[in-house]
């Protein structure tokens, strides 16, 4: 890849205005690339999604019409949101998107969306899934220490628009409980706009009415295709393999 003999690939480049220098950023784009390459390392998001893009989705993956139908649907509802995204962060309004069918392709959608919010609004994203939140917070009971919990609960209240993938998988133990409320009530008083995936509708997690109704009140409850795509692509390489 040849260096941009302008900037010389820092992204910016000097000029004198007087006897004053001054840093302009190039027009090559190096700068907006190193940006978003950031992003990309701070959202995590599983390597296989990085590249999905909302201009790659498509309802025909489904065979079901209905499911072609709520697909649509959905897409309607998260580009009205993603276009009110500055009013919809202002109130703290984020999305939760269900479907009981594992493989319907929540994660895909939601990752799309993600790289949409950062590569064209210039959003910090943040994703993990529950079961990772509270592998994580196991892990810092005891040489860790308390501190590392806080730490840990402090970067996901405070991340700008965080994702939890597969909400509402683990089991509804009272310390689950305690913890996913301290994040989520952090995050509803600060008004942080969050993104849920699950196969559960809100009424039916298995959570205590503190966590429940601040997720309702704060999200846009999103019908996902009860189908799975992943069994229609497994089909499709079986296929593939025997021809």
């Amino acid at each position: 890849m040849l260096e941009c003999p302008k900037c010389h690939g820092t992204g910016y480049y000097t000029e004198l205005e007087g006897d004053i220098q001054y840093a302009v950023e190039c027009p090559c784009g190096i700068r907006k690339k190193m940006i978003l390459q950031n992003q990309l390392q701070f959202a995590e998001m599983p390597e296989m999604y990085k590249e999905c893009t909302f201009a790659n989705l498509r309802s025909n993956v489904y065979q079901l019409p209905e499911s072609k139908e709520i697909f649509i649907q959905a897409a309607r509802a998260v580009k009205y949101w993603i276009e009110n995204i500055v009013q919809m962060q202002k109130q703290g309004i984020g999305l939760y998107v269900c479907s009981s069918v594992k493989g319907s392709g929540k994660t895909m959608f939601v990752c799309s969306l993600a790289n949409e919010l950062m590569q064209k609004h210039q959003k910090a994203v943040k994703f993990t899934t529950s079961l990772k939140i509270l592998d994580e917070i196991k892990s810092t009971w005891g040489e860790r220490g308390k501190n590392a919990e806080n730490k840990l609960i402090s970067d996901l209240t405070y991340a700008d628009i965080l994702i939890i993938d597969d909400f509402g998988a683990e089991s509804g133990k009272d310390w689950i409980n305690e913890k996913f409320y301290g994040i989520i009530n952090g995050r509803y008083v600060d008004k942080k706009t969050t993104i849920f995936t699950s196969n559960y509708p809100i009424s039916r997690l298995k959570y205590d009415d503190r966590i429940t109704n601040r997720i309702l009140e704060r999200s846009l409850e999103i019908p996902f295709p009860e189908e799975s795509v992943r069994e229609h692509i497994a089909d499709a390489m079986k296929q593939e393999l025997i021809k």
